[in-house]
C-alpha cells in the first residue's frame, strides 16, 4: 500500500493528482441530493449528471425528497444508478443529507443542491483527490445565473444535448454568470488555499463538495440540528479532523438563481451567529457576547491527579479557571471509579486526596472527572498540563495566539503541551510505524518550544504539608509513545511516584 501524502498545513501543492484526461477511476461515487419542492431545477440537476465522464457503474445517485408535497419523482433524463429516498424523520438540508449518507453506498461522498446544473467533468475533477489523499475536501467551483437576466430554465432535454454536444459554455447563451465572490475572492488572497490558515473551514459553503466517506464519519457526519449554517459547521469539524481544503477549478457548473445568503445575507447572519457562537470557537470574536460556557470549547485542558495532592491539583486547576480566557473545559484524569463507598475511616481513607479533589470540583459545570484519555475534537486545542505547573492568567489564551500566528500544531512549554486537534488527527493518519506522534505533528503542521516563564508558566512542587519536594530524575518524553491517548496515561501513572527531572528556573 502506498504511503498516504503528508500536507504540510493546507498546501495541497505537493500531492500529484492525475490528469483528468486518460485517467481511470477505481473509487465509487454518491452524489447526494437534497431536494424540497425542487422538482424543474431537480431534473436539470439529473440531465448534466447523466452525461458526466465519471464511469457509469462508479457513479450512485441519491435524491433525498426533504418531505415534498406533491413527492418529487425521477425525471426519464437522469444517471443510470439513481434512486430517490424520502425523508422520514426530521427536516432541513442537514438532516436530508445526512439521511442520504445513511442510503447511499459510495467510498467517496459529494454534495450537490437540487439546483446546480454541473459540467461533465464535475464529479470526476472532484473525485482524482479523494483517489490520492483521503482526507481531501475539494470545493468546486459555479456560476449564478438569473432567471431575470438570463431567461427561463432550459428543458432537460436541452441540457441532455448540450452536453452531448460539447458546449456546456452555451447553456445560457454563452453569459458568463455570477461568481461566488466571498468564496473566490479567499481562495484567491491564500495562492489557491495552500496559505490558508485555520481559518479556511470557512468556506466549506455552498452547493457542491466531496470527501472520503471515512472523512465523513471521523468528523461525525452532518449537525442535523441545524437549519441554516450546516455546511460551515460541518467544515469546521472536518478542519478538526485534520482535513485538508482543495479548490478544484475543473469542477465547474451553474448555480440556478441566487443563494438566500445572497438574497438576505443579514438576517442569514444573525441567526447563525448563535449557533455557530456555540458550536465553532472561531473567530474568537463570535463569542464576545452571551454565556462562558459553550457546547465547545476552545480548549481541553488534560490533568493528570494519579497520586497528586489535593493543594497542588487545586492550585493548576484554578490557575487554569480563573485565566482571562473562560473558554476552556478541565479534565481530571484520575481513578475517580476506585472511590467505593465502603465504611473507611474518612482520615484513615487510602484515597482521600482523590476524594476530596473530587468533592471540590464535582460541581464545576466547566470541570471533568474523567477516567480515560480525552480526545479534544471538536475542541480546537488540547493542552496536557502536569499538576505541578501553575499557569498564569494570560497563559492560556497567549499559548493559543502563539500557536495562531505561527500555524504550529504543537506548543511546548517545559513539560506543557499545546496540541492542535486537526494537527494530531491528521498525524494519526500519516504517522509511519514507530514514528513518535510530536514527530509526526511536527511534519504536517510544524512546532514550536517556548521558555515556561515567557509565556507566564511556573512549576510548584509543594507538598500538602508545606515542604518543597525533591524532584526524582525522571522524564517521560510523549515522542516516545504511540499516541497522546498513552502519552496522558503515562503521566497520569508516574505524577506523584516519579516527578519530572526538568524544574524551571527562576529567575
Amino acid at each position: 500500500m502506498d504511503a498516504i501524502p503528508r500536507v504540510l498545513r493546507n498546501d495541497w501543492s505537493t500531492v500529484a493528482v492525475p490528469e483528468l484526461a486518460g485517467w481511470q477511476p477505481t473509487r465509487s461515487v454518491s452524489v447526494v441530493i437534497p431536494a424540497y419542492r425542487a422538482q424543474a431545477t431537480l431534473d436539470l440537476t439529473l440531465a448534466s449528471l447523466s452525461r458526466q465522464t465519471y464511469p457509469a457503474d462508479l457513479l450512485e445517485v441519491v435524491v433525498v425528497d426533504d418531505g415534498s408535497e406533491p413527492a418529487l419523482e425521477l425525471p426519464p433524463i437522469r444517471p443510470a444508478r439513481t434512486k430517490l429516498v424520502r425523508v422520514e424523520n426530521g427536516w432541513g438540508r442537514a438532516n436530508a443529507l445526512a439521511w442520504g449518507v445513511r442510503h447511499s453506498t459510495g467510498e467517496i461522498l459529494h454534495w450537490l443542491d437540487a439546483d446546480m446544473v454541473v459540467y461533465p467533468e464535475h464529479v470526476a475533477a472532484q473525485a482524482r483527490w479523494q483517489h490520492v489523499l483521503p482526507y481531501a475536501v475539494t470545493l468546486g467551483y459555479k456560476r449564478f445565473v438569473d432567471p431575470e437576466t438570463h431567461g427561463p430554465w432550459p428543458a432537460a432535454a436541452v441540457v441532455d444535448d448540450v452536453w452531448r454536444s460539447g458546449t456546456p459554455d452555451g447553456l445560457f447563451g454563452g453569459a458568463t454568470g455570477e461568481p461566488h465572490s466571498y468564496v473566490e475572492r479567499y481562495i484567491n488572497q491564500t495562492d489557491q488555499l495552500r496559505t490558508a490558515d485555520h481559518l479556511a473551514f470557512r468556506i466549506h459553503v455552498g452547493a457542491t463538495a466531496a470527501l472520503r466517506r471515512e472523512l465523513y464519519e471521523a468528523a461525525g457526519g452532518f449537525d442535523t440540528d441545524l437549519r441554516l449554517g450546516e455546511d460551515t459547521e460541518f467544515g469546521y469539524r472536518l478542519a478538526q479532523a485534520g482535513a485538508v481544503f482543495v479548490p478544484e477549478p475543473a469542477a465547474r457548473a451553474w448555480h440556478l438563481g441566487r443563494t438566500q445568503v445572497m438574497r438576505a445575507r443579514e438576517q442569514v447572519a444573525r441567526y447563525n451567529q448563535a449557533f455557530f457562537a456555540d458550536r465553532i470557537p472561531y473567530p474568537r470574536h463570535t463569542r464576545r457576547t452571551g454565556g462562558t460556557v459553550w457546547t465547545v470549547p476552545l480548549a481541553e485542558v488534560v490533568i493528570p491527579v494519579g497520586d497528586e495532592p489535593l493543594e497542588r491539583v487545586r492550585a493548576a486547576t484554578d490557575a487554569v479557571l480563573r485565566g482571562t480566557d473562560l473558554d476552556v473545559r478541565v479534565n481530571l484524569l484520575g481513578a475517580w471509579d476506585e472511590l467505593a463507598d465502603a465504611r473507611v475511616s474518612p482520615l484513615a481513607d487510602p484515597h482521600l486526596d482523590l476524594r476530596l479533589i473530587a468533592a471540590t470540583y464535582r460541581g464545576e459545570p466547566r470541570v471533568r472527572l474523567v477516567t480515560e484519555p480525552v480526545a479534544a475534537f471538536p475542541a480546537p486545542y488540547l493542552l496536557d498540563l502536569p499538576p505541578s505547573h501553575r499557569l498564569a492568567p494570560d497563559t492560556l489564551r497567549h499559548l493559543v495566539e502563539l500557536a495562531d500566528h505561527h500555524q504550529v500544531g504543537l506548543v511546548q512549554a517545559g513539560d506543557a503541551l499545546l496540541w492542535r486537534t486537526a494537527a494530531v488527527r491528521r498525524a494519526e493518519q500519516v504517522r509511519a510505524p514507530g514514528e513518535s506522534l510530536r514527530d509526526a505533528v511536527t511534519a504536517v503542521h510544524g512546532s514550536r518550544a517556548e521558555p515556561p516563564a515567557a509565556v507566564g508558566i511556573t512549576a510548584h512542587w509543594e507538598g500538602a504539608s508545606g515542604r518543597r519536594k525533591r524532584p526524582m530524575p525522571s522524564t517521560l518524553e510523549v515522542g516516545g509513545v504511540r499516541s497522546l491517548a498513552r502519552a496522558t496515561v503515562m503521566v497520569g501513572r508516574l505524577t506523584g511516584r516519579q516527578l519530572r527531572a526538568r524544574l524551571i528556573r527562576r529567575g
